[in-house]
């Protein structure tokens, strides 16, 4: 796949020349609606991994530094707080559409040089994304192929996210939040060099599938949502197209199992970002409910 935009693989100007928000724009008020009805039992469900010095990170990134602060005084009332110093990009996030870019321009046409700062990057920053609700599909690949996780540099193609749906019975819509796992974030505490070498994931040929059914957001149990046979790897089409080309949002290291072992393939989905200004990314705590 060429590496330049093409307009088949682009969003550009779909929703206007200035849009920053991308595929946010295709989860319609009247789609988040309609998603509330699947609503149906109540039970709720923590999509993200512990946010800890020690969890899971993309590998050549710092670790989180932490220290917690408290005190005593003499008349009984305590206190105590955290500092936290760690990347955007730590445990559970999701990626800004400034995240990634080539041809120095952004997503959109925006022109990295003038809006790429140390400060702060001033469009597709992911204080441009309040929230991310809607109808949230499980794709349960590892569970589908009868699997604990996929292999090491183990494609999912385009055929496979079509094959797991007709087999879960399950419709892909427009404005859906796509949920996939492979089962690899359980590798961690398994074989942590393994789960930091590489990982199953989407490959190139997902690109136009989820342009076709208008997907708006991506997110996957790994460390980087596509098929990787090394880290750090060579080139990252689905982040270099995806979110720069297509304005889609990707959410990475999720916690699906609980959501699979009940097989909620559908459900209410809410993911808020930090509202930091200027940011490349954020912590999320992903919530299912259904």
């Amino acid at each position: 796949m060429s590496a330049n935009r093409t307009e088949e693989l682009s969003n550009w100007a779909r929703w206007g020349k200035t849009d920053q928000k991308g595929t946010l724009t295709l989860t319609t008020p009247e789609l988040i609606k309609a998603a509330s009805g699947l609503i149906r039992t109540g039970k709720t469900y923590s999509l993200s991994v512990p946010l800890e010095t020690h969890g899971a990170q993309w590998p050549p990134r710092h670790k989180m530094w932490r220290t917690t602060e408290f005190t005593k005084n003499k008349v009984g009332r305590n206190s105590s707080g955290d500092a936290l110093v760690m990347h955007s990009h730590s445990g559970t996030h999701i990626d800004a559409l400034c995240h990634i870019w080539y041809d120095d321009k952004l997503y959109n046409g925006f022109d990295t040089s003038e809006h790429m700062t140390s400060h702060g990057v001033t469009r597709n920053s992911i204080d441009n994304v309040p929230f991310l609700v809607g109808r949230g599909v499980l794709l349960d690949v590892a569970g589908w192929k009868g699997v604990d996780h996929l292999q090491l540099a183990e494609p999912i193609t385009a055929d496979d996210l079509d094959a797991c749906a007709a087999a879960q019975q399950i419709e892909i819509r427009a404005g859906d939040l796509l949920l996939v796992r492979t089962g690899w974030i359980n590798v961690l505490e398994q074989d942590r060099a393994l789960f930091e070498a590489g990982e199953p994931g989407l490959d190139e040929s997902t690109l136009p599938w989820l342009k076709k059914h208008d997907i708006s957001a991506v997110a996957v149990d790994n460390l980087a949502v596509e098929v990787l046979e090394s880290i750090p790897p060579d080139d990252l089409p689905i982040h270099r197209i995806g979110i720069r080309d297509l304005g889609l949002y990707l959410i990475e290291l999720l916690d699906l199992d609980e959501l699979a072992t009940d097989r909620a393939y559908e459900s209410f989905v809410v993911i808020a970002p930090l509202q930091i200004s200027g940011g490349a990314g954020s912590p999320v705590n992903p919530i299912a409910i259904t």
